[in-house]
């Protein structure tokens, strides 16, 4: 998860969240994800797994359509913090208490969820 830094000019700053961003020009949505994860902690994933598609609401009021994937770590590539205050593991018990973006405790679950089915 990446603690977002504290700065009033980004969406939902000091809150935990996964990586993330936009989709630029001639990307599809996973190539989009995969550059993310890669430019925000430097881990190239083998595989990514759709975990859902919604609508989501920032904090400017706009909604926004947003594709989530994840992936399971090799525990071999060194994760980085390139963007954000921190970056770390966190298990499911450890988000309590964080300030979280809404809905990431439940996208977080969810892909504990699909990846007991693997």
């Amino acid at each position: 998860m990446q603690h977002r830094d504290n700065k009033p000019t980004i969406f939902w700053p000091d809150h935990w969240c996964y990586p993330g961003g936009s989709v630029e020009t001639n990307e599809n949505f996973e190539l989009a994800a995969r550059r993310e994860l890669e430019e925000e902690t430097g881990y190239i994933a083998d595989t990514l797994y759709p975990l859902i598609e919604e609508n989501y609401k920032r904090t400017d009021e706009e909604i926004v359509r947003r594709h989530i994937f994840w992936t399971i770590y090799d525990n071999k590539q060194e994760i980085k913090c390139n963007e954000g205050s921190e970056m770390k593991f966190l298990k499911l018990e450890e988000l309590e208490g964080k300030k979280l973006l809404p809905g990431q405790k439940r996208l977080c679950f969810l892909a504990v969820e699909q990846a007991k089915k693997l």
